[in-house]
């Protein structure tokens, strides 16, 4: 099996998942935008705090997936089953801990983050729902991880895709009020904003359980806790060596986003809704990365594990090459569609207005920004953790939100200054990236080169 062939294996389940989880999005938010500019805001107040959330967990992924793909190139099952036993400590504590914390300051983080009065209520009870089933999604960011770079990317697939699926169906019956569907008289909750952060909830828990339950049923590698829950020193050590730089660059991309929302909340209710719809939409254009990249971490961190130098260059230059390309056609689709895109999700005009002319600004950025999400996961498999965290830490912080308070605040640019800012910020990644597995000090680092 050629190289292309084997990226391809690896490559379509995981990008068909990114596809169907943001149609779902789509949907999602749609079923939420019925209910005006103040419903979808009251959503969008909340989603950098659960992505910040979500990036700490896919960090704590990295640190034992990572060891899963060395232990599965390396051809050692025993490790690779200790691993997923350790992985379901540490999802179980993160995911405890997490939910503690939002729990808590679930009451304030929307106020915070400057949502306005007729949104407040409504944020703060859709945080404090969706995090109740942090200890069990937990289990979905970390296991899908692990699977994957175990070479298995159908059963994330198929979790997540009924997850998206469910939380559509539950949507249905726990937003809306009792009426009439196809001439039968349907009873529903009327929840409303609540509604789809319960729906939300429920699919999130059920697909981390699912997920939990096929890796340890994994064909080769089966295991069970009577095999030993004992903390390892070991591969917690190695773990957390991986993962805190992984958590801390996602955590620094996410808090700079906490920031941009609290800028953008500044404006108006009509641009926090748009800006919610752009983030949304511009979703589909690096679906393929996302989809590429899993594929990448897992050949090259399986390559470094079976000492093959030449495969692990390989892969990454290949993942790297393609992600451009396909990201390069999806951009321009972005740039081409974006009135109609937005339409889907809103009908306020002035929200689908501001919302097209930001995924116009940020269309350009897609094929560097594809790359940036390729090659960090290329980095990490080979052990070359730190650097994607300075770049998110260097592009996030030094970049996008300077650039971003003084196009709004100083130059009164609106919606259009924190685009921008977001674009300079990504295309800066993708070179910045290219660059550092150009160079190779990733295989010093994995030691395939001394």
């Amino acid at each position: 099996m050629t190289r292309l062939q084997v990226l391809w294996r690896l490559s379509w389940p995981a990008i068909i998942e990114q596809v169907l989880g943001t149609m779902v999005s789509y949907v999602d938010t749609a079923m939420v935008g019925v209910m005006g500019a103040a419903g979808t805001a009251a959503v969008s107040v909340n989603a950098a705090p659960i992505w910040l959330v979500q990036g700490i967990l896919v960090g704590v992924g990295v640190g034992y997936s990572v060891q899963v793909s060395n232990a599965v190139g390396a051809g050692d099952r025993e490790r690779v089953k200790r691993v997923i036993r350790q992985g379901f400590l540490a999802a179980l504590v993160c995911g405890l801990l997490v939910c503690a914390i939002y729990e808590a300051l679930g009451g304030y983080i929307p106020r915070w983050l400057g949502a306005k009065p007729d949104v407040l209520p409504h944020a703060v009870s859709y945080m404090r729902i969706y995090c109740a089933a942090l200890p069990l999604g937990s289990m979905l960011a970390v296991f899908s991880a692990i699977l994957r770079c175990m070479g298995n990317t159908k059963t994330p697939l198929i979790f997540n895709t009924a997850a998206n699926l469910l939380n559509i169906v539950l949507n249905f019956f726990l937003i809306y009020p009792t009426g009439e569907f196809l001439g039968i008289t349907i009873p529903r909750a009327g929840m409303g904003v609540e509604g789809a952060a319960l729906a939300s909830a429920i699919a999130l828990a059920a697909a981390g359980a699912g997920t939990a339950w096929a890796a340890f049923r994994q064909v080769g590698y089966e295991t069970s806790f009577r095999d030993g829950l004992a903390p390892d020193a070991g591969i917690i050590s190695r773990a957390a060596r991986l993962a805190l730089p992984s958590a801390a660059e996602r955590a620094t991309v996410n808090l700079g986003q906490i920031a941009m929302t609290a800028l953008v909340a500044r404006l108006s209710t009509v641009a926090l809704a748009a800006h919610q719809i752009a983030n949304t939409a511009e979703g589909l254009c690096y679906l393929p990365a996302y989809g590429i990249g899993y594929a990448a971490i897992a050949l090259v961190g399986q390559s470094v594990g079976a000492r093959e130098k030449a495969d692990a260059k390989a892969y990454g230059n290949l993942t790297g090459g393609i992600g451009f390309l396909l990201c390069l056609v999806t951009g321009t689709a972005l740039f081409l569609f974006a009135p109609p895109l937005a339409s889907l999700f809103n009908s306020d005009a002035g929200v689908v207005a501001q919302a097209a002319m930001a995924l116009r600004i940020v269309a350009f950025s897609e094929p560097l920004f594809a790359v940036s999400i390729i090659l960090t996961n290329a980095l990490r498999g080979a052990d070359d953790v730190r650097f994607p965290m300075i770049v998110g830490l260097v592009c996030m912080w030094l970049v996008r939100v300077p650039l971003a308070c003084l196009l709004v605040l100083k130059l009164d640019w609106g919606l259009a200054g924190i685009w921008t800012a977001m674009a300079i910020d990504l295309t800066l990644r993708g070179v910045l990236c290219t660059v550092r597995w150009k160079r190779g000090k990733w295989l010093r680092l994995s030691g395939l080169e001394e």
